[in-house]
């Protein structure tokens, strides 16, 4: 347990009924833990040990107890995928799949979950894309229980002006999957998720953006 300098800190971001299982986990496998400040980028990731560093995990602490929850698992199976096949090639492939499935199955309890949560996760399970942020049905389940959830690019009309990743957009048409977003500081055009988070930005920002 010595890798694992957060275990308080951990604890308090899970659902009470998940902690003994994670602490399995954690008493199983020598990874070390971290609650880290929120990246628009990603929820969480998994570096494997080099030189004397140890196995690392961060989940950004932001997330509501049921995102984390998941972030934390989907991280645990990068770990346990990466010490069976020993690779690191196709990170999300079919033994990825597997392994998250069957890492998740324990905590598929309404002692955990919300029903809500719980039935949109056990569809997720059955073909889980690379990340919960790849599956809408989830995401959307999921942020009902952010104490404050800003709103979702998608949710947006369009020409609105928004701010994320610390620059100010105009929401564009969508392509396919992302939306053509405009950016206001270098006038470039960027292809932007429905489902990323944003700000909604003052009319004062926007004129000194202009």
């Amino acid at each position: 347990m010595s890798t694992n300098h957060d275990l308080d800190l951990l604890r308090k971001h899970l659902p009470a009924s998940a902690w003994p299982i994670v602490l399995h986990w954690l008493q199983a496998n020598p990874v070390k833990v971290r609650v880290v400040k929120p990246r628009t980028s990603k929820l969480g990731d998994y570096r494997t040990a080099h030189a004397d560093k140890p196995h690392r995990i961060t989940v950004n602490r932001d997330l509501n107890m049921y995102a984390f929850l998941v972030t934390l698992v989907h991280e645990f199976a990068h770990h346990s995928t990466y010490m069976r096949t020993r690779r690191w090639q196709d990170p999300h492939g079919p033994e990825w799949k597997a392994e998250f499935h069957r890492l998740m199955r324990p905590y598929l309890s309404r002692m955990i979950f919300p029903e809500d949560v719980l039935h949109a996760l056990e569809r997720h399970l059955r073909d889980a894309p690379a990340s919960s942020c790849a599956d809408p049905v989830l995401m959307r389940i999921l942020r009902k229980y952010d104490a404050s959830p800003r709103p979702m690019l998608e949710e947006l009309p369009d020409r609105t002006v928004f701010r994320f990743n610390e620059k100010l957009f105009v929401k564009g048409p969508r392509l396919r999957k992302r939306f053509r977003c405009q950016c206001l500081n270098d006038r470039r055009t960027y292809l932007i998720d429905p489902l990323a988070e944003v700000h909604l930005s003052a009319p004062l920002a926007v004129r000194k953006a202009s």
